[in-house]
């Protein structure tokens, strides 16, 4: 580990006292200085911001560095996971090449495993050495403006506003329970008006059905982010909306790919892009092996009753480098044990963490990352751990 300059400490956050000098930081390095106060109050003061997991780095009284965490439950198949969401790391530029950040993420993940996390995940290309590897890919579905047109709005919609959002989160965790990668919200809690670009369609008073819908950057396409309810419904919505702002495309973006209207879509002619990264894109860290293999035991078990393994006993050695276990396995049972000596095996360093949260075809993800697999290793490894193609959705990203 590098050895910071002593005139240097490292902290937690506190909430009291580091609120204002934590958004003044963020506001120098992302917006110029500007929207302290708003960044205040949404993106760091009401919301799964984690001050305890947090660390910040200090020359005197003066905040030279943060290592910002923002914690939540994410899915993977019917477990949760207790991720820390790394965000807003910055380091003023005077104090840069000291090796901070090292220190202060060292730090945060000692805090992370004390505070029960299991998985670290972020977005970013300078965070190969500590660990982070592939988590999921960028992918873009695009319909034409005339491919758009050919569907009509099914009934009534209306913009919704701050007073629906707890509507707005019960629907989207009731629908998006069984999606891998998805938070369980609520995660940021205070929108100003004009960015939740949100239109719902109700019963009587309850909300049935919402899309989110952006305009790109180019305003030239409309994205669609997130939708419930009704998939024809949403369907007529958005095409009603592209058709109001003479939009040349619509497409759908940080959705999940076994989303109902990603399904529906995949039925007819539409684009599909799947953007891969090397050492960029999302990334996902090992936190506690145990912790994780332990909430997905019930996972395990399903799937080695459903398939040419029900009836296997056995012992599979699991290899994340700095951390071991083993799945003691009878009839489809599984206990998770101190790794021990076994002639079935993944040796797979950090890219175990992959095959954890399903981020792709397992045999996919083995032959990418060099897993060394032993016995039946490979086998198993197929019936454990599935491609679950998570994604998070664009409104909890940090």
């Amino acid at each position: 580990m590098t050895i910071i300059p002593s005139q240097y400490t490292v902290t937690p956050a506190d909430r009291a006292r580091h609120l204002l000098p934590i958004s003044q930081i963020v506001a120098d390095q992302y917006a110029g200085g500007e929207h302290v106060e708003e960044i205040s109050q949404q993106y760091i003061g009401n919301c799964h911001y984690d001050f305890d997991a947090t660390r910040l780095v200090w020359d005197g009284d003066a905040l030279v560095h943060q290592w910002g965490v923002w914690g939540y439950p994410m899915r993977i198949g019917s477990a949760r996971l207790k991720t820390a969401g790394i965000g807003a790391v910055v380091t003023r530029e005077p104090h840069r090449k000291q090796g901070l950040m090292e220190t202060a993420a060292t730090a945060s993940f000692d805090a992370m495993r004390e505070l029960g996390y299991d998985v670290s995940v972020l977005r970013g290309r300078h965070y190969v050495k500590y660990g982070y590897i592939r988590a999921w890919n960028y992918v873009t579905y695009r319909l034409t403006r005339d491919e758009t047109a050919r569907r009509a709005p099914t009934g009534v919609y209306q913009p919704l506003d701050s007073s629906h959002l707890e509507a707005v989160w019960s629907l989207y965790n009731v629908t998006h329970d069984p999606l891998s990668g998805t938070a369980v919200r609520p995660t940021y809690r205070v929108f100003e008006p004009n960015e939740l670009f949100l239109h719902g369609w109700f019963d009587g008073n309850q909300l049935k059905g919402y899309v989110r819908a952006i305009p790109s950057e180019d305003k030239k396409s409309l994205q669609c982010m997130e939708a419930t309810g009704d998939v024809e419904h949403g369907l007529g919505v958005l095409a009603d909306l592209v058709k109001q702002g003479e939009y040349e495309s619509l497409t759908f973006f940080t959705m999940h790919h076994d989303h109902p209207m990603l399904a529906h879509l995949r039925k007819g002619a539409v684009i599909v892009e799947n953007r891969y990264f090397d050492i960029t894109g999302w990334r996902v860290r090992l936190v506690n092996l145990k912790s994780i293999l332990e909430k997905i035991r019930p996972l395990l078990e399903a799937r080695l009753q459903e398939s040419r393994f029900e009836n296997w006993s056995g012992e599979l050695h699991l290899d994340a480098g700095a951390q071991t276990a083993s799945l003691r396995i009878e009839r489809g049972t599984v206990q998770v044990a101190e790794a021990a000596s076994a002639k079935h095996g993944l040796r797979a360093g950090h890219a175990l963490t992959r095959l954890l949260i399903g981020s792709d075809d397992p045999a996919e993800v083995i032959a990418q990352e060099g897993i060394e697999c032993e016995g039946l290793g490979m086998e198993l490894a197929r019936v454990l751990f599935p491609n679950l193609n998570p994604m998070l959705s664009h409104w909890d990203e940090y």
